[in-house]
């Protein structure tokens, strides 16, 4: 049989292709992948400006200023450091382009500026010039940068494309269609790469082959999900302690009445069959969000750990649901969670998540009995499970039951399909309805010949017998399928204009604030043209800070900013940090996301950042820390004391672990993440092949890291970049690989007793300290330097790119305001909202 012929029309100003009607269903994903791949080509194709289609020249007579202004001080200051022969911290000035409109080296141009209006160059032991030298150098740069400002931003493109994350594109679908995606899942999307810490980066993330089949499959799949043909028929499944089990005599309880009574006894550490990493399948006829219920008790030793309840679900690599439980043996509990299910068979593994001795031994294991309680359940020669008071043993469960309810609608049909209802085959309702879709799933004003392409996909489906729901379905996975659905697009292909409109503005707004697709009142705004006036955009930043959404924020950019993607890079060894588990990472995690989210909520200053009298914990955080009276599993703002040890974000645990490398603390990369994230000044990368610490012999007396790290100041090609790195980092030697506080280091080599801890150090500018909290005192003194990096880190963010040069003077403005603002982090977001920063491309 001879293949169809297909016919593939691209239009330049638009995102969709319309294929003959003969062709669609044969061709079905091939197309709409094609319609994919087809449209992305576009994104490249953006025009040039004429004017900046080449790079103008450098000003007669500019390189004789040069000469005159820079050149002296460069040769007797700089050159001799990052000339031809030397090229200390991989900079070399004396090829560095003066062509400053050319924007290749002006970024170099600018740190070399700001090195020497700061002081930081040369260094102390060089020879100094004076201040009027310095500042002659840094304003003749200056001015040099600013000129070539004009040249960089006409060279712009008119168009640019920001791919959004897969959680961004989770969030956006959620928003729209109300269906849960599942981003994370291995088979769903590419894990998002990035740049120093950020994932949203727009020159960083890309489009590649495996993102066009997966956008598609996951574009179907949730259409299917929100408009069934059908109302999906709800199932319930529930597992009682034989679908864990064996147990013996089953029919025999049923008869006595007792088999209601049969519990599951869950030791710490184990799942609820007994057996490690032992799982149950779970087959979902329908997909959709489902109800879970557990009816359990959770006993706790005295002084003990409360026994942690898991529910994953090994297949999507998804923890379902955790949470401590406490609740008195005749006094079960019902944990009731919702979560999202693809339709099929997964694979589960229910368990009390708590570090504990084996328990698979004969004595230990459960055995066929059936068990109804902690005083009978068990055979006389197995581990007991309380003591001779009846106090519990250890951490455990008492289970009852887990059932597993869904699909969960609140209504029928639900409000996304209220929402773009499409009941007969009328084209002018066709048009109405897939031009509303479209315009919330792009986020800009349609184009008539794209609503003529659906409308026409829409009609033929229709002519071939579909229903019109089956023929919406198709017409608005088109839409899902448009370059501008997962692409934020900025600029026009008709004219270059620097400042985003409305449209746009939502956009960007909307992912900033929520990681998602701007609501219906935000798009009102934009259709009107009133979002850009400040009153208006003000009230909307207000409101969208009171939205639950607002801790995609809070969440977000606190993982990015701070690199919590770091924590357990190195899982700490079992043997040296035997109590680490999965629930107190999360907890670290969790606890410096609170944190920020309290912060930006109360619009506290920066200041808490750095140093406060509270924090943000739970139970299982606060047995870590040695604190006491906090027996919850939520989090909860608590006071600290001095003894704490604690205070702001630098000793936090979360921040502790990712500088550590699972076995010890790493003073270097603790100081390189404060001058990272704090300080906002990156450090060179190391030169290859540095030699590793050496352990220490047998014979010798035990010291510790930082004596060894001591020998990398004897070094002059390291001494430069330790002397600004090291002391950060030894200020937090207290803590270990785990973010415990101590006084002594623990070293296994050498003789003698343990070293005690020598966390003093002292900066650049000869400024000392004694610990943490006297770095803490410093960093506070110098606060509006934190407040800049803060802001720029911040931007950043927003923005999804890297600052510039060109945006240095917007940033010092918006510093300037925080300054006289208190620093206060919900007003910083206003005003960078406000920002003509915020508002250009």
């Amino acid at each position: 049989m001879a293949e169809p012929t297909v016919k593939v029309q691209i239009c330049a100003d638009t995102n969709a292709t319309l294929m003959d009607g003969d062709c669609m269903k044969w061709f079905g994903r091939l197309s709409l992948i094609g319609l994919l791949i087809c449209s992305s080509t576009l994104l490249w194709s953006a025009e040039t400006p004429p004017s900046a289609s080449k790079t103008p020249a450098t000003p007669q007579g500019e390189a004789e200023t040069f000469e005159k202004a820079v050149l002296p001080f460069l040769n007797k200051h700089c050159l001799h450091c990052h000339d031809d022969k030397v090229q200390k911290g991989e900079l070399r000035i004396d090829t560095l382009s003066r062509d400053f409109a050319g924007g290749g080296s002006a970024g170099h141009w600018g740190d070399v500026m700001y090195r020497i209006s700061s002081a930081e160059m040369p260094p102390p032991e060089e020879p100094q010039p004076t201040a009027d030298e310095a500042s002659h150098v840094a304003e003749w740069l200056n001015a040099r940068i600013k000129e070539g400002e004009m040249a960089r931003l006409a060279k712009r493109e008119r168009v640019t494309f920001q791919k959004l994350t897969r959680e961004e594109y989770a969030n956006t679908i959620y928003d729209l269609l109300g269906v849960h995606f599942d981003a994370m899942d291995p088979s769903a999307l590419p894990e998002d790469p990035n740049w120093h810490g950020f994932e949203r980066i727009g020159s960083v993330l890309s489009l590649s082959p495996a993102h066009v089949e997966k956008y598609f499959a996951a574009a179907e799949a949730a259409l299917a999900e929100a408009f069934p043909e059908a109302e999906p028929k709800k199932t319930l499944i529930k597992w009682d302690p034989s679908n864990f089990r064996h147990i013996r005599d089953k029919e025999k309880l049923i008869e006595q009445g007792l088999w209601d009574k049969v519990r599951l006894d869950v030791w710490a550490g184990s799942t609820f069959t007994g057996h490690p990493g032992s799982v149950q399948h779970l087959t979902i006829p329908t997909a959709g969000d489902y109800k879970v219920r557990i009816k359990l008790s959770g006993l706790k030793p005295p002084n003990g750990r409360a026994p942690h309840m898991t529910v994953y679900a090994a297949n999507l690599d998804r923890m379902l649901h955790e949470q401590d439980v406490l609740a008195p043996e005749d006094q079960p509990i019902v944990v009731e969670f919702q979560t999202h299910f693809t339709a099929g068979t997964h694979v589960i593994r229910t368990t009390n998540e708590v570090p504990a001795p084996s328990n698979l031994g004969r004595a230990g294991r459960s055995g066929s009995k059936p068990f109804f309680s902690i005083k009978d359940g068990r055979f006389p020669w197995q581990r007991k499970l309380t003591d001779e008071e009846g106090n519990p043993i250890e951490p455990f469960l008492l289970v009852d039951w887990i059932e597993w309810e869904g699909p969960i609608l609140s209504a029928f049909p639900t409000s996304v399909q209220q929402r773009f209802a499409l009941t007969n085959d009328d084209p002018s309702q066709a048009r109405d309805v897939i031009t509303r879709f479209a315009e919330a799933a792009l986020r800009r004003p349609t184009k008539p010949a794209e609503v003529d392409r659906l409308v026409a996909l829409m009609q033929a489906e229709i002519a071939k017998g579909e229903q019109p729901i089956a023929a919406l379905r198709t017409g608005m996975l088109a839409v899902l399928c448009m370059k501008d659905f997962f692409y934020i697009v900025e600029g026009s292909r008709e004219e270059n204009h620097r400042q985003i409109n409305d449209w746009e503005l939502a956009s960007r707004l909307s992912y900033f604030l929520w990681s998602t697709t701007p609501d219906e009142e935000l798009l009102a705004a934009a259709r009107s043209g009133t979002l850009h006036q400040p009153e208006v955009l003000k009230a909307q930043v207000a409101r969208m800070r009171r939205d639950p959404r607002i801790e995609r924020l809070t969440d977000g950019f606190a993982r990015q900013w701070l690199q919590l993607r770091g924590v357990g890079m190195f899982p700490p060894d079992k043997k040296l940090y035997p109590d680490y588990d999965d629930h107190l990472q999360k907890s670290m995690i969790n606890e410096t996301t609170a944190y920020f989210d309290h912060v930006l909520k109360q619009n506290l200053s920066l200041r808490e950042f750095i140093d406060s009298d509270w924090t943000m914990c739970n139970a299982r955080l606060a047995m870590h820390y040695s604190i006491p009276n906090v027996s919850e599993d939520r989090f909860q703002r608590i006071a600290l004391k001095p003894d704490d040890h604690r205070g702001g974000l630098l000793t936090q645990a979360s921040v502790l672990t990712l500088t550590s490398d699972g076995t010890r603390h790493r003073p270097i990369h603790r100081g390189k993440w404060v001058m990272e994230s704090i300080i906002g000044r990156s450090p060179p990368p190391p030169p290859a092949n540095v030699k590793p610490v050496e352990p220490t012999p047998p014979t010798q007396p035990k010291t510790t890291l930082r004596m060894k790290l001591v020998a990398h100041l004897s070094d002059a090609n390291c001494a430069s970049c330790h002397k600004k790195i090291d002391p950060l980092g030894f200020a937090f030697d207290n803590y270990d690989a785990i973010g415990r506080y101590r006084t002594e280091e623990l070293v296994k080599d050498g003789t003698g007793n343990n070293p005690v801890i020598d966390a003093s150090g002292q900066l650049v500018d000869g400024r000392k300290f004694h610990d943490a909290e006297g770095l803490k005192e410093i960093l506070l003194s110098d606060l509006d330097k934190f407040n800049a990096a803060f802001i720029e880190k911040l931007s950043t963010y927003a923005l999804r790119r890297a600052m510039t040069i060109d945006d240095r003077k917007q940033l010092t403005d918006l510093a300037q305001h925080s300054q006289h603002d208190g620093h206060r982090l919900a007003s910083i977001v206003e005003a960078l909202v406000l920002s003509e920063l915020f508002q250009s491309r």
